[in-house]
């Protein structure tokens, strides 16, 4: 029982540090600034609270209901561990090597009304700017790796969503102040954060990939 406990425990930081710098929560935060400038304060922490909720339910779906997908097309659960390890190991090896974000942000934010804002809360705020096709991959693969022998220990399971529903909190606490960010935290720190993190996704990706790998040979 507390060896379960422990390897729940185990799941939360690990599903918390594989999902950050793919959501990105701080330099997604610094390109919405610039496409929401002109937002009431109060109607954008509003918006924030909303796609950090919308965020969450995708992440969630994905990670508890992936398997159902896997089942459709006919896929493995070791082999989804094999190539979506790979896919998150390659995915911080691009962001270990690569340059920091697009950094493109919408010149028509300060012309834009409140209400055009709100009607962009899912798309593009939610989707895909705060969870991409990265994080949906990394969701599903988490919840098929916990999935491993056809079964799952609840504890696991719960503190995989509570390791989405911590990153999803840290989504709207960043996204809820931007004007914060802008002014305590310069281009070059979040720069190096995400380095950081993005070795820690490699690591994660290869260890998930090898089990899957093992399991193929057993």
């Amino acid at each position: 029982m507390l060896n379960a406990l422990l390897l729940a425990l185990k799941v939360i930081p690990t599903v918390f540090m594989a999902l950050f710098p793919v959501v990105n929560p701080i330099g997604t935060a610094l390109i919405l600034s610039g496409m929401t400038s002109g937002t009431d304060a109060r109607v954008w922490k509003v918006t924030s609270r909303k796609i950090s909720l919308y965020s969450f339910l995708v992440l969630s779906f994905f990670y508890c209901f992936g398997y159902l997908i896997l089942k459709l097309f006919g896929i493995t659960i070791p082999v989804v561990q094999v190539s979506g390890g790979l896919v998150l190991a390659v995915m911080g090896w691009q962001m270990l090597n690569g340059s920091s974000g697009d950094g493109q942000a919408s010149g028509s934010g300060q012309h834009e009304a409140n209400a055009s804002v709100i009607g962009k809360t899912f798309y593009p705020f939610t989707f895909p700017l705060t969870v991409g096709p990265g994080g949906l991959a990394i969701a599903m693969t988490f919840g098929a790796h916990l999935r491993r022998g056809g079964g799952v220990v609840m504890a696991e399971y719960l503190a995989g969503i509570a390791g989405i529903f911590a990153i999803c909190a840290t989504v709207y606490l960043c996204y809820a102040n931007l004007q914060y960010i802008n002014k305590k935290i310069a281009p070059a720190a979040v720069q190096a954060i995400s380095k950081m993190l993005a070795f820690f996704v490699i690591c994660i990706g290869v260890e998930i990939f090898w089990e899957g790998v093992q399991a193929l040979k057993g």
